[in-house]
């Protein structure tokens, strides 16, 4: 141990419970993280707005179909109705 641990040691063993505590409220801890999800919700509500209005291939003619997906794709990438 280097002489810095040893004196922080000697410190701790000499602190009272009372002083223990209130340095133990001032020194920050790793509590709980809050996650940001917005970027996943964006993306779900992306994909859910595509699957949503979707063309059915076997309800039209190919073109048609091709067509009408690509317009919505590209409604959904613009993010028009998020």
């Amino acid at each position: 141990m280097s002489s810095i641990e040893q004196q922080l040691n000697e410190l701790i063993a000499n602190m009272t419970p009372e002083q223990i505590r209130k340095v133990m409220t001032q020194v920050k801890t790793n509590g709980p993280v809050k996650v940001d999800t917005s970027y996943r919700a964006r993306k779900i509500g992306v994909t859910d707005l595509y699957f949503s209005v979707a063309p059915l291939p076997h309800k039209s003619t190919y073109e048609e179909y091709k067509l009408e997906a690509e317009a919505i794709r590209q409604q959904c990438i613009s993010g028009v109705d998020l």
